[in-house]
């Protein structure tokens, strides 16, 4: 049975292999080349341990153990000897049914008036199953509403759903004339109202009396690695 060392290499290569070499390899996963070389050159000098593997693995969309996982077909196992017992943690994406624009936040204040959606942006992102054709998607900005929607999420807007108490909107008030990103409440007693979802926000209310109007509900969020460089 070979060592989980060896297997460990042997994927490394053929992934290094698949996208052109060492180099290319290095800068997918964030490393030097010179510091991929030491654990996959021809002569390494350290073997790949676990957080590495499990690295390398996330860069390349791998599941976790694949690089575990003998997948020369040779040897007694397929699965190196391993004090780790790996489960499969994902399954299949759901069928993206065809692409929405990304817009501007000042786009999404005037969306109503909107017939074309494929004629406001250049920019085009698949459309989660189940959203309506005028869904759209924007690039969140700001702090309001993080921890859970940071800075540069792509969220997707359905302005056909209907909004409930707690469903994050989109919504633009009267007195702009570009759209704002908040939590749909409506208290007993207290009617309805606008919330940022982060508690360190200086304005965390905005009360809903006739100077707001719900654009959509945001249905979906899609997050996209940042390149790195260095």
């Amino acid at each position: 049975m070979k060592e989980i060392s060896e297997i460990r290499l042997e994927n490394a290569r053929t992934l290094a292999d698949q996208v052109g070499g060492t180099g290319s390899f290095a800068s997918r996963i964030d490393r030097e080349p010179t510091q991929a070389s030491r654990f996959m050159g021809r002569n390494p000098t350290k073997n790949i341990g676990d957080r590495l593997a499990r690295h390398i693995e996330e860069c390349f969309d791998k599941p976790k153990g694949w690089l575990d996982t003998d997948h020369s077909g040779r040897g007694d196992s397929n699965v190196a000897h391993h004090p780790a017992q790996f489960e499969s943690n994902v399954a299949p994406a759901p069928r993206m049914d065809g692409y929405v624009p990304v817009i501007s936040w000042v786009q999404a204040g005037a969306w109503t008036e909107v017939c074309n959606v494929e004629a406001v942006s250049d920019e085009m992102v698949p459309r989660p199953p189940g959203c309506s054709d005028r869904t759209f998607a924007l690039r969140v900005k700001g702090q309001s509403m993080a921890p859970r929607y940071e800075p540069n999420l792509i969220i997707y807007v359905d302005p056909e759903v209907v909004p409930f108490d707690g469903d994050d909107v989109v919504a633009v008030l009267t007195e702009s004339n570009e759209a704002t990103f908040k939590q749909y409440v409506e208290e007993p007693g207290g009617g309805k109202m606008l919330k940022a979802r982060n508690p360190s926000w200086p304005e965390q209310w905005v009360k809903i009396n006739g100077n707001c109007q719900i654009i959509g509900v945001v249905v979906a969020t899609m997050w996209m690695r940042t390149p790195k460089t260095g």
